[in-house]
């Protein structure tokens, strides 16, 4: 794990050579100024080769405690591994007859960030039918949900996508704010990449956000915009949060027996490569 938080300027100089002879009148030429090319700062990095307890916290839960699913969390259920020869963060789902236990971790209190670019390269299991990986952030405040705010940069398998058959190329995003839950609010977007996004290969899921709006992309490609000009919501500090979670509400699953994605005996994993918070200039 590498931690930056020191800005980095790339110079380029041209050097001249001038030979100058005896009693030769000629002006020298006038060298090119350098030009100095600012570049981003990365203000966080963690490409996992351990888990850090300085940056991360374990996460624990009951079955139920939040949007009807139907998984608890464990700490056992999450363990930095090796994956095609590198080494990464693992969150596995595992089904036991009736019960199910995951995994999800967080940077409250430890990592936030206001603004900037927060980009992650994940690997994602099959969702369908019941699977549920999340790549979001929530504000680091002392305030309940939805008044601390809340960010969704990825999440996947959700009962539409279930429904039309789509998991594997529909991506939801969305933002969720208000002082109460009775008066909650949300931006929301659900589309389709065009590109399956549970092939067994690494994708970038990335965050741009600013004063004004914040944009989700994939792989580099711009995936949807929000407007967030004078939304006072999200012009504070954000932190990070992955977590693997298992029928509920958004899956529209609300019985073991239609999660067919994980079968007893079963286990499926959420794979996360790398994390960068970069600071734009």
């Amino acid at each position: 794990m590498v931690f930056f938080n020191i800005k980095h300027l790339f110079i380029s100089a041209f050097a001249v050579a001038t030979l100058i002879g005896c009693g030769d009148s000629e002006d020298e030429p006038t060298p090119t100024p350098p030009v100095v090319e600012p570049v981003d700062d990365v203000v966080f990095f963690d490409d996992f080769d351990s888990f850090n307890s300085a940056y991360w916290s374990k996460e624990t839960h009951e079955a139920g405690w939040t949007n009807q699913e139907l998984q608890s969390y464990s700490t056992s259920q999450v363990k930095v591994g090796k994956d095609e020869g590198k080494t990464v963060l693992i969150l596995t789902a595992k089904r036991t007859g009736n019960k199910v236990v995951s995994g999800r971790v967080n940077t409250k209190n430890k990592k936030y960030f206001k603004y900037g670019k927060v980009e992650a390269s994940i690997k994602l299991p099959e969702t369908a039918n019941g699977l549920w990986p999340a790549f979001w952030m929530m504000g680091n405040n002392k305030q309940e949900w939805p008044a601390c705010g809340e960010i969704d940069i990825m999440e996947m398998g959700d009962a539409q996508g279930i429904a039309n058959g789509t998991s594997t190329t529909r991506v939801n995003t969305a933002l969720h704010y208000g002082p109460d839950v009775a008066a909650h609010e949300q931006q929301y977007f659900a589309g389709d990449t065009g590109s399956n996004l549970q092939d067994g290969k690494y994708h970038t899921y990335t965050l741009t956000w600013n004063e004004n709006k914040i944009d989700v992309s994939v792989d580099d490609v711009k995936f949807h915009s929000f407007d967030i000009t004078g939304n006072p919501y999200f012009q504070n500090d954000f932190y990070i949060l992955f977590n693997l979670a298992v029928g509920g509400s958004f899956t529209g699953i609300y019985d073991i027996e239609g999660i067919t994605a994980l079968k007893d005996g079963q286990t499926a994993s959420m794979y996360i490569d790398w994390i960068k918070v970069t600071k734009i200039n």
